[in-house]
């Protein structure tokens, strides 16, 4: 073989691959060793990896190898790793007095190899000068310091093997005060050394100091003589090249300061040059000796030092201790005494000493036996794919050869190896993998050079059972069906079994209903839920083989509901909310999104975000509306679906803030020459941000530097201002805020008004007239002050008096007569007898305003033009002209007016016919002598014409131009219509008055609203100020009838009221329930009722419980929560209290949302002065009922005034009350079984009450089961008797009819003379007593027999009643009647056709309890013969 090297060094993180290399018969075994340490059991592989290699790896590797001869350890190698890790020392300061020799050690850094090491000053190499020294362990000498050595020092280290450098950090020395001159001091010293020969070089070195420096001088001496050779570094370095063994010795250095008194100084140290050890005798390769006899291995070696010899057998150290036949003799050789087979073998002689190590080796073969099979090879089964190893144990000396056969095929040798035969040191025949073919008769060979012996083994070779058709993973919905399937394939001849494990548990198949097992091994699982979860493995037992494949179950459902949610203001942001929840369950499939929705005001539930990222768990809501109220909730979303949606946060308020929009459609409009009037709409609701409390209208004159005037509007609900006292003919520039109780909000956009204009004050001034001619006169006039004008100057009027005067009307302007209107309409819907509507668009007004219109018209054909009025409004596009003639053609033109002169007249209208009227009109006259009148007894609906005449006594004078006025009847708003907007908001609108009705122009509408059925205690009053037809009534009680009356109003007052409309605002959250009460108190149970909500704001749809320890209970708090769905009833019992524990209790109604709860707290009995608790209760059975027996306990502080029992399931059920009201003086009860569920076992306590409440109860009773125990008239034995006994009885009858009968024969006289006496039955006595006695026995058998008696009544007529047992005591039945009742028996058909009663007797014996549900009555009549 071939040795390693000694040593080899390697990178980190390099890949190493160590090589055994070995010679011998096959099979060749290998085996690693670390430090001593094994790293490899003996296998066939011959290399070592290590993939990256690392500081740990270091050391010396050796391998061991074998085959069936012996064993061998190779030479060991060292391997080494290079690194460099880091500085250990930081910063530190060193001082040294001037002239002294400073001594600074390199800093200490982990490396392999050593660094190279630099040493810096001051950022300056420092090269070696007769001043300074850098010693072989790289420590920096500075001799004879002076004042300019003081500085930072520190040194760079470079691994020369891995290419890293590191600086250390900085080291400071200072130089101290001078010293005097310094006698010669040896610094640092020679060291001993060892070498060992071959090695390219050694140095020694010597370091001094003295002062002054540049008369020390160094020498050398090995073992006293000079040395003159090899010296360097100023003496201070020794250096031998290839040293060897003459080279050891003892070296001295000596230091002499020169032409000094002063005595010198040396030092010195040893030099040990080491050899390696050299065999110079070794044995043979082969050595034979016979048993019995004494051989020697001879083996010996030199070196320096002598080496040590180390005996090995087979890679195992020989101890002569533990076999004393082996011994090492002097000089080294193994000498081995009484041979025997087992000393065949490998023999290692390892000679070692400090400079390394050397081997040989031999091979001992004892010979003379013949080779011996003491362990041959068995019949074997193996399975396909599977190893076996057919065994060949054998004795012989030399060793014998294997050889393995099939048939005349060799698989396995010391010279063959055929794949996946291996012949094993111990030589057996490993096989593996087995295959299919493989199956025959096998044969081990043992040889050696004393004979042959063999054996042989059948082998079978089985098809592998195999799993070929795993479970794969899978995920389901739940309550679906999963199928896990399990194929196999397998030997014909072999049987297999399935069978399935959960998380590594056995599943019993028929245990499990919803599992089943198909005969292919597929797993069904049906209703997955997530308790199936987990992982699956179908195991296959067999003969062949057993195989096993895994696969996880995964259940998917609907997410739960995120927990623990929470909404606060948000600190970082206005007009948000940060909400945060925490995660739940994701119904085992990744969540896919959250979804939020919002409550705002109670409003309904609205999707918020729909998409908010699963991974999230808070979230901030921005751009909520401020003095509004915010509830929300979650729900998680998966790939099944959606989960349910979260318990609701509490309600969030956010802070009301000043209106952020101005009011709307601000409106202003000269009144009076002094006043305006400002009308505006409330913000939108959206910018209102709280309940707005006023306006601020503020106001000043426009583009003067004045301040602003304010007026306060302190009600919501006004929307106009009058501005008075203003100045005439002034433009104003008026702005209107909106606020709240947060401050005043924006001001709405400015808007300018001129108050009316006035009558001049002053009249033109320096007026002269100048006659032109005879025919005309020039007036000339100074304008008069533009401040006095109080207006738009419009002209000037020049009169004169006079028959024929005129006025002539100068204007200052460049202003026209107005444009024409369009061409006149009069839609035929509107065209009356007497009227009609006509309507027209006004035409351009020429710079001035228009003042009027007049209204032509003219009959057809023929009639000319006429004015119908001069004095329509000049704001109005439609016009009713009155007083024409039935069923008479017309047509209508008009022309507009104002202050410069007439416009032309429109187009003529088409032709209108009037429909016909047969009425006639009525002339009034009125008298009267004051300014003002009127005029009653005037017809509804009609139009009149008044015209007005003065006169006195001499008579009347002319009549003045006539006057219309309509004698109308004001008509409330039409179509009054409601729409719920939210739970505090009613949405109102309307129609109008009808036109005719308005009795002139709409100023705006009065809302009155009351709730319903309570108008005198709750009517309100809203106005608007303009003619809008609708409003929003906001600030009302949710889900409440609303009654609404519109009513419009115009300068004349208030029209009337509509008929009230019905509405209903939405619902709301419920207000808390009105109380909460607590009764029948007991240790572990409590009725909980409650009141229905003062304002309920809706329809209460349930009521929410939750209930909660103060304190945990043995160290867990449990939240309890109850839904009680509908409105009744308002009442719950509790059954699973601790004793002596406060609870807190929390209850709210529920509308669509949640209210406000109602709290209390309540602690379980036993309270404080109620009784103790009664004797242990003991039972006894009767055949369907129990009685409970106890013993009166402690009274407690009042006397107790009843008792009660409950009673539980024996298998850990809940006490539950299951009869009260026990009298107080009982220490027994009495009850039937039927209120107890059959065949249940049930445990019993009592518990005394008293006007403190109810006590401790008492030690539970022996269980006892509720089985009814039939009476013995019901047993099938005692039914045989009676039949039997019947039976007898009825021969017995038949017997006495038959003698009976007899009797009817009469005594003869007889032949002989002997007297006969007759008897002569008397009718109706003798025979008649006889035939009645005979009656009777006849009637009172068959009577019996044939009527039977109706059935009793069962036990089921007998119920126990207790309005207060819980519905969730399932095991108690409840009942209904208390009574025992029993139905009349009637009397047979026999009885009434013979007209006897029935016998006394015959009445069934009654025993005190009822008979059993569904047990039968025995035969009536039977009970007369007993």
């Amino acid at each position: 073989k071939t040795e390693p090297v000694r040593s080899q060094l390697h990178l980190e993180r390099n890949r190493l691959v160590l090589t055994c290399m070995a010679e011998g018969s096959w099979p060749l075994e290998f085996k690693w060793i670390h430090n001593n340490t094994e790293l490899t059991r003996f296998s066939l592989e011959y290399r070592y990896l290590i993939p990256s290699l690392d500081r740990s790896h270091a050391g010396f590797y050796r391998c061991i190898v074998r085959n069936r001869v012996g064993a061998l350890l190779q030479r060991r190698t060292e391997v080494q790793v290079a690194f460099m890790g880091s500085f250990e020392e930081g910063e530190r300061n060193q001082s040294v007095s001037q002239g002294e020799g400073a001594v600074v050690p390199a800093p200490r850094i982990r490396s392999f190899p050593q660094p190279q090491v630099t040493w810096y000053k001051d950022g300056h190499k420092i090269p070696p000068t007769s001043r300074i020294a850098i010693t072989l362990d790289n420590t920096l000498v500075i001799l004879s310091t002076v004042a300019p050595d003081a500085g930072r020092y520190y040194v760079q280290a470079v691994n020369d093997k891995n290419g890293e450098n590191k600086t250390s950090q900085p080291i400071t020395l200072s130089v101290e005060s001078p010293a005097d001159p310094i006698a010669p001091t040896i610094i640092i010293s020679p060291r001993n050394t060892s070498v060992v020969t071959g090695t390219s070089e050694v140095t020694m070195e010597c370091v001094a100091n003295a002062r002054p420096l540049i008369k020390l001088s160094i020498s050398w001496r090995k073992n006293g003589v000079l040395v003159s050779s090899g010296l360097s570094d100023y003496n201070r370095r020794l250096t031998i090249l290839s040293p060897v063994v003459s080279d050891a010795g003892y070296y001295e250095c000596e230091a002499v300061l020169r032409s000094s008194s002063v005595p010198s100084v040396s030092a010195g140290a040893y030099l040990h040059v080491l050899e390696p050890p050299q065999f110079i005798k070794e044995p043979d390769k082969h050595i034979t000796a016979e048993m019995e006899k004494v051989v020697d291995i001879p083996c010996q070696a030199r070196g320096v030092p002598q080496p040590d010899i180390v005996w090995y057998k087979d890679a195992l150290p020989i101890d002569p201790v533990k076999t004393p036949r082996y011994r090492v003799l002097v000089g080294g050789s193994l000498q081995v005494n009484g041979l025997l087979p087992d000393d065949t073998g490998m023999f290692q002689c390892f000679a070692r000493n400090m400079a390394g190590e050397v081997q040989t080796n031999t091979y001992l073969a004892v010979t003379s036996i013949a080779p011996n099979i003491t362990a041959g090879p068995s019949d074997s089964t193996v399975i396909d794919g599977m190893s076996v190893i057919l065994h060949c144990e054998t004795s012989g000396a030399p060793r014998p050869a294997i050889t393995w056969q099939k048939g005349e095929r060799v698989l396995a040798s010391g010279s063959v190896q055929l794949p996946r035969f291996t012949l094993l040191e111990s030589g057996s025949l490993l096989i593996s993998p087995s295959h299919i073919s493989d199956a025959g008769t096998y044969t081990c060979m043992a040889s050696n050079s004393r004979g042959i012996d063999e054996a042989s083994a059948d082998l079978i070779v089985w098809a592998r059972t195999r799993i070929t058709t795993p479970p794969q993973d899978l995920s389901v919905i739940k309550g679906t069906k999963a199928v896990m399937t399990c194929g196999v394939t397998h030997d014909p001849s072999v049987i297999i079994r399935h069978f399935w494990e959960k998380d590594g548990s056995v599943i019993n198949v028929q245990s499990v209903p919803r599992m089943q097992l198909s005969a292919d091994g597929t797993l069904h699982i049906s209703q997955t839920w997530s308790g199936d979860i987990g992982t699956y493995t179908c195991r296959v037992t067999s003969v062949g083989g057993n195989d096993s494949r895994s696969a996880h179950l995964r259940v998917r459902q609907l997410p739960h509901a995120p927990e623990n949610p929470t909404a606060v203001l948000s600190k970082s942001e206005k007009r948000a909310i940060d909400l945060a929840w925490a995660k739940s369950f994701d119904g085992n499939s990744p969540l896919i999104r959250y979804i939020l929705e919002v409550s705002e005001n109670n409003a309904p539930w609205a999707i918020l975000q729909a998409n908010i990222e699963p991974e999230s768990t808070a979230v901030t809501v921005n751009g909520l509306i401020p003095a509004r109220s915010y509830q929300f909730r979650l729900c998680a979303v998966n790939d099944v679906g959606k989960g349910q949606f979260s318990k609701e946060t509490e309600r969030v308020s956010l802070p009301e803030e000043p209106p952020s929009a101005s009011p709307q459609n601000v409106i202003t409009s000269g009144r009076t020459n002094q006043s305006i009037m400002i009308q505006w709409q409330p913000p939108q609701e959206s910018h209102q941000n709280g309940i707005l409390r006023g306006y601020i209208v503020r106001y000043r004159l426009t583009g003067l530097p004045v301040d602003y005037q304010i007026k306060n509007i302190s009600s919501p609900d006004v929307t106009t201002l009058l501005l008075e006292d203003l100045i005439i003919w002034t433009n104003y520039e008026i702005e209107v805020a909106a606020y709240n109780g947060a401050g005043l909000g924006v001001f709405s956009h400015k808007v300018t008004e001129w108050t009316l204009q006035g009558v001049p004050t002053i009249a033109p001034g320096n007026v002269k007239a100048e006659a032109v001619n005879s025919t005309a006169i020039r007036f000339t006039w100074n304008a008069p002050n533009p401040q006095f004008i109080n207006g738009i100057n419009q002209g000037y009027k020049v009169s004169g008096w006079g028959e024929a005067a005129e006025a002539l009307v100068v204007t200052t302007e460049k202003r026209a007569r107005p444009q024409p209107t369009s061409r006149p309409l009069v839609p035929q819907k509107h065209v009356q007898p007497r009227q009609v509507l006509l309507s027209w668009e006004p035409g351009s007004d020429g710079l001035s305003p228009v003042r009027y219109y007049t209204v032509q018209l003219r009959e057809l054909p023929d009639k000319n033009w006429t004015v119908h009025s001069a004095s329509v409004n000049h704001e109005a596009a439609s016009y009713i002209v009155s007083r024409l003639k039935p069923f008479t053609s017309y047509q209508f033109r008009i022309k507009a007016t104002n202050d410069i002169g007439d416009s032309e007249y429109s187009e003529e209208s088409e032709a209108i016919t009037t429909l016909q009227d047969g009425k006639d009109s009525t002339k009034y006259r009125i008298f009267f002598v004051n300014s003002f009148a009127s005029a009653a007894e005037l017809s509804k609906h009609k139009r009149y014409e008044i015209r007005m005449s003065v006169y006195n006594t001499v008579g009347e004078g002319p009549t003045s131009p006539p006057q219309e006025v309509f004698v109308g009847e004001a008509a409330p708003p039409q179509n009054v219509a409601i729409q719920s907007a939210t739970a505090t908001q009613l949405d109102v609108t309307w129609d109008p008055p009808p036109v005719n009705a308005q009795n002139g122009d709409i100023q705006g509408y009065k809302i009155y609203f009351w709730e319903f059925q309570r108008k005198n205690g709750t009517e309100r009053l809203r106005t608007l100020f303009m003619p809008e037809a609708g409003v929003k009534l906001k600030n009302l009680t949710g889900y409440t009838n609303y009654m609404i009356s519109v009513a419009a109003f115009n300068a004349a007052g208030d029209g009337p009221r509509s008929s009230p409309t019905r509405g209903r605002t939405q619902q709301a959250a419920p207000s808390a329930p009105s109380f909460i009460h607590f009764s029948e108190l007991t240790t572990t149970s409590v009725n909980v009722s409650w009141g229905e909500p003062t304002f309920p704001n809706g329809i209460i749809e349930g009521y929410r419980l939750i209930y909660e320890p103060l304190t945990p209970v043995e160290g867990v708090s449990k939240t309890v929560t109850v839904d009680v769905k509908g409105s009744g009833p308002l009442w719950l019992k509790l059954r699973d209290l601790a004793d002596g524990v406060t609870y807190h209790f929390r209850i709210r109604a529920k509308t669509f949302i949640y209210g406000p709860e109602v709290e209390a707290n309540i602690t379980t009995g036993p309270g404080e002065g109620t009784p103790g608790p009664p004797g242990e209760p003991f039972i006894t059975r009767y055949s369907s009922a129990l009685t409970i027996h106890w013993a009166s306990g402690d009274p407690g502080r009042a006397p107790i005034s009843r008792y009660v029992i409950e009673a539980r399931p024996s298998d850990e059920g809940l006490w539950d009350i299951l009869i009260k009201d026990i009298p107080k003086d009982a220490t027994s009860h009495t009850f039937n079984m039927d209120i107890l569920k059959q065949g249940v076992s049930y445990d019993f306590r009592v518990i005394g009450v008293n006007d403190y409440g109810y006590g401790s109860p008492s030690l539970p009773s022996p269980s006892i089961s509720a089985q009814k125990v039939a009476p013995f008239y019901e047993e099938w034995w005692f039914l045989v008797v009676v039949a039997l006994v019947g039976l007898i009885f009825i021969l017995l009858l038949v017997f006495i009819l038959i003698i009976r009968g007899q009797s009817k024969k009469y005594a003869k006289k007889t032949e002989s003379g002997e007297s006969t006496y007759v008897y002569i039955l008397q009718p109706g006595y003798g025979t008649d007593l006889k035939s009645r006695h005979l009656n009777q026995i006849k009637i009172n058998f068959f009577g019996s027999l044939l009527s039977r008696s109706p059935p009793r009544p069962s036990p089921g007529s007998l119920h126990y009643s207790d309005e207060d047992l819980s519905t969730k005591y399932n095991d108690l039945i409840p009942a209904e009647s208390s009574s025992l009742t029993e139905k009349t028996s009637e009397k047979s058909d026999s009885q009434s056709e013979h007209g006897a009663p029935p016998p006394q007797h015959s009445t069934l014996y009654r025993p005190p309890s009822s008979l059993a549900p569904g047990s039968r009555a025995p035969i009536a009549g039977f009970s007369s013969f007993v």
